[in-house]
């Protein structure tokens, strides 16, 4: 099927994106729901289970509602034919594995790891990471941990970097799509304080650009979870080298 430049495409996931991150955040704060997890785990157990449960809302807002359109295409082109669906590929998600996708998630994962290994140890970091706050943590923590932010951060980068990277690329072009998709990107990290929403934005253009270069979001995916995990780890033992040192 052609490829057909339309701004509804690009409207509707902004709208999309826009709904799911207002989805996220109420979950994530609510005090309510964290108030029944503690009140049936425990407290420590609790928040743990409730951030797993933020993640999992988080893959499904982001990563479940795109699935869901671009696998419904067929009563989208009898609905709505102006409408643009296409494949998976068509969105960056694709078994692309050009040379260019190792050497920049090798050179800037290894940049980003070496980056958060000094920065997570600044008080303004440690007082949000790591989210699971139960010092110390089991290895089952670990794992689930890790695979909840794996699923998380596919779904986001799936949304980001692909079904809202490239629909507005198809509606304004490639400077204008990386322009909204930065300002948005940006925008959402606001909650968590001016640091990151900063310097979401030479990092959101850079995603970017690399996926648009190598027609994939992989680079963006992994690069991303190194980000997370080695914040999350290094987060965690400068932790427990705070409460072993009494402070």
């Amino acid at each position: 099927m052609p490829l057909v430049r339309t701004n509804l495409e690009a409207d509707y996931a902004i709208a999309l994106t826009t709904v799911g991150f207002f989805i996220f955040w109420f979950t994530g704060k609510s005090e309510r729901i964290l108030a029944k997890f503690v009140e049936r785990y425990g407290a420590e157990k609790g928040q743990e289970r409730f951030i797993y449960l933020k993640r999992v809302v988080g893959m499904l807002c982001f990563g479940v509602i795109p699935a869901l359109v671009l696998m419904t295409q067929d009563f989208y082109i009898k609905t709505l034919p102006e409408f643009f669906t296409g494949t998976w590929a068509d969105y960056g998600v694709a078994a692309k594995f050009p040379p260019a996708l190792f050497y920049w998630t090798i050179g800037l994962g290894a940049v980003i790891t070496f980056m958060t290994s000094r920065t997570a140890r600044q008080p303004d970091n440690l007082a949000q990471y790591p989210e699971i706050r139960k010092l110390p943590w089991s290895r089952s923590t670990l794992i689930w941990s890790a695979l909840t932010w794996a699923g998380y951060l596919v779904a986001y980068e799936m949304l980001f970097r692909g079904f809202l990277l490239f629909s507005c690329v198809r509606a304004y072009g490639e400077m204008s799509a990386i322009v909204i998709n930065t300002a948005i990107y940006a925008l959402v990290h606001l909650p968590k304080g001016p640091k990151e929403s900063i310097g979401a934005i030479p990092l959101g253009a850079l995603f970017c650009y690399i996926t648009l270069q190598t027609e994939t979001i992989w680079v963006a995916v992994l690069v991303h979870l190194a980000l997370a995990w080695s914040n999350e780890w290094f987060s965690l033992k400068y932790r427990l080298l705070e409460q072993r040192a009494g402070l």
